[in-house]
């Protein structure tokens, strides 16, 4: 079932970075802070796909086993819950679904400095998150507020096939409040017919277990710095 969730990555990053490529095995997609490139199959070839984007910093998903692994890797879980019943959220904390593009950037600061995300910081609105993904198919993005205060935000695409969480965090002057559960409650109440999935960090998972995700699969996340001269960028 990891082949489920790598269709949404891909899926995913095609729909939110303009001129995403396809290769043999891979898709690659260059954003602001650098270039994600998603290994699709065990064909991909590593030195092809440790070439690509030479001037920015590439951050490669390999649930395959591809590349070998070096002092940047990082080994997650990949998740997946089957459909079904979904939990009543915590008490004290108010999710709503992003609409406005105030409010994105609000969701988005939440994440950027919640998970924290450093290719993204200091933060400016619409990098991490542009207002024109409100617009496009399959994309929501969720906001929890504990005391009426940004406290955790999501987002989630829906490929029509299963939906994937994405970059669900929490400001640390919310943590063990509920506030990331609410937001993952809530995203998956709006697809209670659908798989999810995701990318656990070991912080998350148990989390994401009494949520009724098990895990599918392990990937390594391998990260590679610019090899030619140019844009100053990090990996996401």
């Amino acid at each position: 079932m990891i082949g489920m969730h790598l269709a949404n990555a891909a899926a995913m990053w095609a729909s939110r970075a303009a001129g995403a490529v396809r290769g043999d095995g891979y898709l690659l997609a260059e954003h602001a802070a650098g270039a994600r490139v998603i290994l699709l199959g065990a064909q991909a070839r590593p030195e092809r796909v440790l070439g690509l984007a030479p001037r920015r910093t590439l951050v490669v998903e390999d649930a395959f086993g591809v590349i070998e692994p070096g002092p940047g890797t990082v080994r997650m879980p990949v998740m997946i819950r089957r459909p079904g019943r979904v939990a009543a959220p915590p008490a004290g904390v108010r999710v709503s679904e992003v609409h406005d593009p105030d409010e994105l950037a609000v969701a988005e600061r939440v994440i950027v400095d919640g998970f924290p995300l450093p290719a993204y910081q200091p933060w400016s609105p619409g990098r991490a998150l542009s207002p024109d993904l409100l617009g496009r198919p399959g994309w929501r993005v969720w906001l929890g507020r504990h005391g009426g205060a940004p406290a955790a935000a999501a987002y989630t695409y829906d490929d029509g096939t299963a939906v994937g969480v994405y970059w669900l965090a929490t400001l640390p002057e919310h943590r063990s409040r509920g506030a990331g559960r609410a937001v993952l409650t809530a995203a998956l109440a709006a697809c209670p017919d659908r798989h999810v999935t995701l990318v656990a960090t070991e912080a998350g998972r148990p989390l994401y277990e009494s949520a009724g995700f098990v895990t599918a699969g392990v990937a390594a996340w391998h990260t590679r710095p610019p090899r030619e001269p140019g844009p100053a960028a990090g990996g996401s």
